[in-house]
């Protein structure tokens, strides 16, 4: 790929550093993912935060939209295999991008995908029906999920793909749950208004305590995600074993969350972050990796 070694090999630590400092849940799983597989999984991560970090800055929408753009085409430059690697972008990154895209055959509509979500956040603030919001759940989770099963390998073709969206559904659900009442501070509502039976959904609904019509439509929601995960449940055996230790283990951490809402549903308008332990955490680690070795599994 035209990129020296040693160059390469602190791009790869510069994104492991990344993932480390700021993976959060998502770092739980990719520790359990083999080499050369975990360092293209650092690669992607330190690739979504970096695109992340350019909507999350301050400044005004069209300025974020114009920054975001030259990030996506600098990616398409990085990863294209015509480049030889020659032209890289600056940063320490971009090496360790191309390789992981490169090596495991990454389709650049799937990053495309994830900036485009990136912009809708910066656009859209409200959504009226479930479907619109399963576009947004499809552009920021979905396409990391396809992402992460190309990288692991997976057996099933379309199939496979389909649950992995699924999936990612089912993450991005539990996500905005956990996430109503900080939403709501910022003036924005992920839950979508038809499963309140409303035109629109106000806020302020949310930051008033378990009142009857916000609860109704957390409640939905949450028969939405147990959907999801249920529908998405054959995944964990189309993975390859390389990445079904990851795979477990991220979605007992979100099941896992999804229970505790489920369990108190107006825990989420209360202002409590629902958590799991550091310590329920390593013991879904040590149950992935136990789980991944077993014959036939």
């Amino acid at each position: 790929m035209s990129i020296d070694e040693s160059r390469l090999s602190e791009s790869r630590r510069y994104c492991r550093e990344v993932a480390r400092r700021r993976a959060r849940n998502f770092y739980y799983g990719m520790k359990l993912v083999p080499e050369p597989k975990r360092s293209a999984m650092d690669a992607l991560y330190a690739w979504m935060r970096m695109a992340d970090d350019l909507a999350d800055e301050a400044g005004d929408g069209e300025g974020k939209k114009v920054a975001i753009d030259g990030f996506l085409s600098d990616t398409k430059r990085a990863i294209s295999p015509a480049s030889g690697g020659d032209e890289m972008p600056e940063g320490e990154m971009w090496p360790a991008v191309r390789e992981m895209a490169i090596r495991y055959e990454l389709p650049f509509e799937y990053l495309e995908e994830m900036i485009a979500g990136q912009l809708m956040d910066q656009e859209k603030t409200r959504y009226a029906t479930f479907e619109e919001l399963y576009d947004y759940c499809y552009k920021v989770a979905s396409v990391v999920g396809l992402s992460c099963i190309q990288i692991w390998g997976y057996d099933g073709g379309e199939e496979t793909r389909k649950l992995a969206e699924w999936r990612g559904i089912a993450f991005q659900l539990t996500n905005i749950l956990r996430d109503v009442i900080e939403d709501a501070n910022r003036d924005r509502v992920y839950l979508p208004a038809d499963q309140f039976d409303a035109v629109a959904v106000n806020p302020v609904m949310f930051k008033m305590g378990d009142g009857t019509d916000a609860l109704r439509g957390v409640k939905k929601v949450i028969e939405l995600a147990e959907d999801y995960y249920g529908k998405s449940e054959v995944l964990d055996r189309r993975v390859h074993r390389d990445g079904r230790a990851c795979l477990w283990a991220m979605t007992a951490i979100y099941r896992g969350l999804l229970d505790k809402i489920s369990g108190n549903p107006a825990v989420v308008l209360s202002g409590e972050r629902v958590r799991l332990s550091r310590m329920r955490k390593g013991w879904i680690a040590f149950r992935s990796i136990i789980g991944s070795k077993l014959p036939g599994v």
